[in-house]
């Protein structure tokens, strides 16, 4: 497992528990990180449109086609290619092609999550671009076409994302801009819907389903301190359930283990949901 943090650390947590730097000669602060399901090479990214490939514990700084801070990364099912979100609808597609920027989106992309067995893509978004101007907060992307298609507007920041595997539904969550309440949702194309919960004051950050399809980790983040916190919660497509909250921890990622129904969750005490 490799894990990204600020000031350009990369560490690489072996199955023995030790803690292995890589080093990126790097100062600027990483974002997200994504295993190519096939050759296990990592992509990182960062701010400052900062790319990184590691492989073989070698990192390679690549030529970015943008300055805007990227927020997250994430490979196809098949390891052909990787979708980076960020800043200002900055989309980017990576393959042994090369980088190609993909035009469609104008707001502060959020999250991405391939649709398995699929070239399709489902790419979250903030509802508002510069001086506040309406944006769609929910994309469609076609790797096929090198098309990107609004799936939903609305008043909501859309953060966290995942297609179950067998590619039926995706859980979508974010919070209400005006409002201040969280938001879960269900996707089922072409449209999505809100799962009720007590949402006040609460904001999803990210959503990640389990190897078996069953159940759904959602973990929640805060806007300021002492404006909520940090929660963990599980969904099965019907019910919600919390497992877990704290006062200090707030979280911007959550992933199960490949076996077993084990999870683990990012969380940090100066964490924002504007910053997931």
């Amino acid at each position: 497992m490799i894990l990204v943090g600020n000031r350009g650390r990369v560490l690489n947590i072996r199955d023995d528990g030790k803690d292995i730097p890589i080093e990126t000669g790097l100062s600027g602060n990483l974002r997200s990180v994504a295993i190519n399901p096939i050759d296990n090479s990592a992509l990182l990214v960062g701010n400052a449109g900062t790319l990184i490939a590691i492989k073989n514990g070698l990192a390679t700084r690549l030529t970015s086609p943008t300055y805007e801070n990227l927020r997250a990364v994430r490979w196809s099912a098949d390891g052909s290619q990787a979708l980076i979100a960020g800043n200002n609808g900055a989309l980017i597609k990576y393959t042994e092609q090369g980088l190609e920027m993909i035009e469609g989106s104008r707001a502060n992309l959020r999250g991405v999550s391939w649709r398995r067995s699929s070239q399709e893509a489902l790419v979250t978004s903030n509802c508002f671009a510069e001086a506040f101007v309406p944006s769609p907060n929910l994309f469609l992307f076609d790797a096929e076409k090198n098309t990107l298609t609004p799936v939903n507007e609305g008043r909501l920041d859309l953060i966290g994302v995942d297609w179950k595997l067998d590619g039926s539904i995706a859980v979508v969550v974010g919070y209400d801009v005006v409002w201040h309440t969280g938001f879960i949702g269900r996707f089922e194309a072409p449209s999505l819907s809100a799962v009720p919960f007590q949402n006040e004051q609460v904001y999803p950050t990210a959503a990640s389903w389990d190897p078996t399809d069953r159940t759904a980790a959602i973990a929640t983040c805060i806007t300021q301190l002492r404006s909520g916190e940090g929660r963990i919660m599980l969904w099965n497509g019907d019910t919600l359930r919390e497992i877990y909250r704290n006062e200090q921890f707030f979280f911007s990622a959550v992933a199960w283990s490949p076996v077993g129904f084990k999870l683990a969750a990012i969380a940090s005490t100066a964490a924002r949901t504007f910053d997931s």
